[in-house]
């Protein structure tokens, strides 16, 4: 690596966005390299083994510091917040395929609802209109399988999914019969996991280990198996795992002109591009144009709003979990199989607005070992071996979960920004959230927790719990330290003034810099928002060629 390295394009980041922007490029025949904390693992790596993969974090991100506060006269607390891997492939590796196509008002929600008083929502700079062909394009990529007419409050299509359903499992047809008696409309949940062999990887295994852990054998569709493979193959990418990004630098025509990173020897380097993409997560990227101070940019690079960092979003996540009167199968097959999505429509009654899906899920009984550690997930079970272990054992064939995903709202006091006083294995200064709830929020959680109860009931519970997930959980008394779904810190908007992004994730004040990672989100929407992060970095690829064969990016 000796002499000044050149490259068309740098990616820092190979999950969701960034894996997409690597394959599209080097097929047009961009030069990219691709930066990545952690390694390249492969299919050998991902045995199903908790004590391997969810204990001693072989997937998660072994080194990730982060610390946080519910807001700024509160001390803060370290340690891991967020469920992020550091690997090449990034989060979306041990991500539980959940696809769904964000609905139409869920881009214009503050043209929808109106303001709400202490929130910062804001409409997107597109319409779904705009994405559709591009879900379409991504459902196609990834393998998505599904029933495109069976959810009658989805979002319209054009197109059907590329794959069929999988086969429900025994809680699976539980939870649509109680859904059923209540009156609501159970639906196969959209996964990007092959039903069936398609395009060179083959179909599931139903091994139950779909969220929290890699696939052993590439069902699963992840930048690690569709994306970097593709890139790889064209020749055009460089990929360098092990490495960490920790500063942009500018030239004195105030564009971006070189990423400085350590290498997995922790030396020093820096590689120069023409373009610069972001994809570090909706943490990661700010935390990095935070970093990346200049006398043109003190603030932060891209920070003349100010909004770097600003209206992070997450996601509400009520949940129950019962015990029912024969076997539920969860341990087997997909995190989930089926999902109601009767209550994502806002509705006056309920005292919020806004709404989420919610789905039947393997969570307790997927990893027992995992659960015995975080014992407040069920009541009565010890942190301990022996007789409070065998109890769990004897009972967790006939468990199941309900949960849902639920939109919060934005606010510009949750933030990421640097803390001054802890750093990371690097020496660099942590990430710092910030983040309380909106009384939105907490009403949308207890009325989903309720209905939850309600379902379960028609399910046949014979037990039922809330189980207390650290972080997560959200009461009158408490805020979330984090989350699996993280959005919103380099929102995108017309106006530069109140926005970082403009609708094409290019950031307002350094024309060839750009971030299409969860960060760009003006609001959160009440899906999973993957499919949404990949369907719009195809969107931006495809703007990026297009403008590249114009000269005139």
């Amino acid at each position: 690596m000796a002499g000044r390295e050149e490259f068309d394009v740098i990616v820092v980041g190979t999950g969701a966005g960034g894996g997409v922007m690597i394959q599209e490029l080097t097929k047009a025949g961009f030069r990219v390299l691709a930066l990545q904390r952690g390694p390249h693992l492969n299919t050998a790596d991902f045995t199903d083994d908790e004590l391997k993969t969810v204990i001693r974090d072989e997937v998660f991100s072994k080194d990730q510091i982060e610390t946080y506060r519910p807001d700024s006269d509160s001390p803060t607390m370290t340690g891991r917040f967020n469920q992020t891997a550091e690997c090449v492939g990034g989060t979306m590796t041990h991500w539980a395929a959940w696809s769904w196509r964000f609905r139409a008002d869920s881009f214009k929600v503050l043209s929808t609802e109106g303001a709400v008083e202490g929130a910062s929502l804001a409409d997107w700079p597109y319409s779904y209109e705009e994405l559709e062909p591009f879900y379409e394009k991504a459902e196609l990529d990834f393998g998505v399988s599904g029933d495109a007419k069976a959810n009658p409050f989805g979002a319209p299509r054009t197109s059907i999914y590329p794959n069929p359903p999988h086969p429900p499992r025994a809680c699976s047809l539980t939870f649509a019969k109680g859904a059923e008696k209540l009156g609501y409309t159970p639906f196969p949940v959209p996964l990007a996991i092959n039903s069936r062999m398609y395009r060179g990887r083959p179909s599931c295994l139903y091994g139950g280990t779909c969220q929290s852990f890699g696939c052993p054998v590439h069902a699963k569709a992840t930048s690690l198996s569709v994306c970097i493979p593709r890139a790889l193959g064209t020749g055009n990418l460089t990929l360098r795992p092990n490495t960490a990004a920790f500063e942009i630098t500018v030239g004195d025509d105030g564009q971006a002109k070189s990423v400085k990173y350590f290498d997995s020897r922790k030396r020093e380097r820096e590689a120069h591009a023409r373009h610069i993409i972001l994809a570090g997560n909706a943490i990661g990227s700010p935390h990095l144009l935070l970093m990346s101070k200049s006398g043109r940019f003190p603030d932060g690079l891209a920070n003349g709003s100010g909004l770097v960092g600003k209206n992070l979003t997450f996601h509400i996540h009520p949940a129950v979990t019962m015990l029912t009167d024969k076997p539920s199968m969860a341990v087997g097959g997909m995190e989930a199989h089926i999902a109601v999505d009767d209550f994502h429509p806002s509705d006056s009654k309920r005292g919020f607005i806004r709404g989420g899906v919610i789905a039947e899920l393997n969570t307790i009984t997927r990893q027992p070992l995992v659960y015995t550690l975080n014992a407040s997930n069920y009541p009565g079970l010890e942190r301990a071996w022996g007789k409070p272990f065998k109890k769990f054992l004897s009972t967790f064939p006939r468990a199941f979960s309900l949960g849902s995903i639920c939109e919060d709202l934005p606010m510009e006091t949750n933030t990421i920004d640097l803390d001054s006083e802890v750093t990371d294995k690097f020496g660099l200064p942590a990430p710092r959230i910030t983040h309380s709830q909106h009384p939105n929020d907490i009403a949308m959680n207890k009325w989903f927790t309720d209905k939850l109860l309600e379902l379960a009931d028609a399910c046949g519970a014979t037990e039922k719990w809330v189980p207390e997930l650290p972080g997560v959980t959200v009461s009158e008394n408490s805020a979330m330290r984090g989350n699996l779904h993280f959005h919103g810190t380099c929102r995108m908007g017309e106006d530069p003034s109140t926005s970082v992004l403009d609708k094409w994730c290019r950031t307002h004040e350094v024309k060839n810099l750009w971030v299409v990672d969860g960060s760009f989100f003006p609001t959160s929407g009440g899906y999973n928002p993957t499919l949404t992060i990949l369907a719009n970095a195809y969107r931006v690829a495809d703007h990026f060629i297009e403008e590249a064969a114009k000269r005139s990016l």
